[in-house]
């Protein structure tokens, strides 16, 4: 008993991440810093922002991994988890986080493509590794979070929401990414599946007329619908809904009032989503997006900030508050 009692002191020391949720901000940090030195290099080496090799790829996918890393950390506390499940949610982040971010950068810094080339064995199997191995692996952690948010019969229902919402959302963005791996291209043109009857040799991804000018991330003139757009959104689901939950959840924000703010945070991702799936699957570029999706669209944009400055100012105001969870959150 004695054991029992210093292990649930030692998890809920206030202020003091412990357990998995240390590690993981130990590694975000780590892929923070990822992140800053090739954004760093691509300055200084003046290399392409756009295109199949570019410096921006590792940056990008760093910038994934330390902030899927950093809002696990913030959700794990928050939730009932057994031991087993903490172990397979935090191995499966850093194997996902790191590992991605690690083949992106190693093909990056060889300059060749890391999405679609199978130019050479390696090449593949960096490609097979990185693009389906890695979120493979991690969707095994994924669901069993979304497990044990579904069974976290004791926290708020605003909590439970945005962290099932976040996760859901997570798991839409990946089922995005193996569409876009199927047809070895970000843009959808009809179909689901067509990269696997063809030739696996070589770069197979789209050519730059399908693919059209770039601007950073926003592709607004491919040749066909874009699938890039969702899918950062989703995959950054956790940030999105999980993490503002989370931190609304220790507040002094009345519970009932917590639920509006995330609810309303839950459907303008959902609404937004869903205007731009509809856009790709018509395979229709954004550039062609009709006035009044995009004024919907710019709608969702203001009702999730709103939501954001709500949540921050009821952080603010709470920022005296413990930050440690009730130890009968922790089993």
């Amino acid at each position: 008993m004695a054991v029992a009692a210093g292990k649930i002191r030692s998890a809920t020391t206030v202020g003091v991440p412990t357990g998995w949720p240390r590690v993981l901000w130990v590694i975000g940090t780590v892929l923070l810093v990822t992140m800053v030195v090739h954004i760093a290099a691509l300055v200084i080496t003046g290399g392409p922002v756009s295109g199949p090799v570019s410096l921006r790829k590792p940056a990008t996918f760093a910038e994934t991994g330390w902030l899927t890393a950093w809002s696990v950390a913030l959700i794990l506390p928050a939730l009932r988890t057994r031991a087993w499940q903490r172990h397979v949610i935090g191995t499966t982040v850093i194997l996902f986080s790191v590992g991605e971010t690690a083949i992106i950068g190693f093909q990056a810094w060889r300059g060749v493509p890391s999405h679609y080339n199978f130019t050479t064995a390696l090449d593949a199997a960096l490609m097979r590794g990185g693009a389906g191995g890695t979120a493979g692996i991690f969707l095994i952690g994924v669901i069993v979070l979304l497990v044990a948010a579904f069974r976290s019969s004791r926290t708020s229902t605003s909590l439970r929401l945005g962290v099932c919402a976040g996760v859901i959302t997570f798991l839409l963005g990946c089922a995005i990414g193996f569409v876009m791996i199927s047809n070895n291209s970000g843009v959808y043109q009809g179909g689901v599946g067509a990269g696997f009857a063809r030739q696996t040799a070589g770069y197979l991804g789209p050519d730059a007329a399908t693919v059209g000018p770039q601007y950073g991330l926003l592709r607004p003139a491919t040749q066909g619908g874009d699938l890039v757009a969702p899918h950062i959104i989703a995959i950054h689901g956790l940030l999105l809904l999980a993490v503002p939950a989370v931190l609304l959840a220790r507040t002094a924000m009345t519970r009932a009032r917590q639920l509006k703010v995330i609810a309303l945070a839950v459907t303008s991702v959902a609404a937004g989503m869903a205007l731009l799936l509809v856009q790709a699957l018509r395979q229709l570029p954004l550039k062609a997006l009709n006035p009044l999706t995009l004024t919907a669209l710019g709608l969702c944009a203001i009702a999730l900030l709103a939501t954001y400055v709500i949540v921050g100012t009821a952080v603010l105001k709470s920022a005296a508050l413990p930050l440690a969870w009730p130890r009968s959150r922790l089993e």
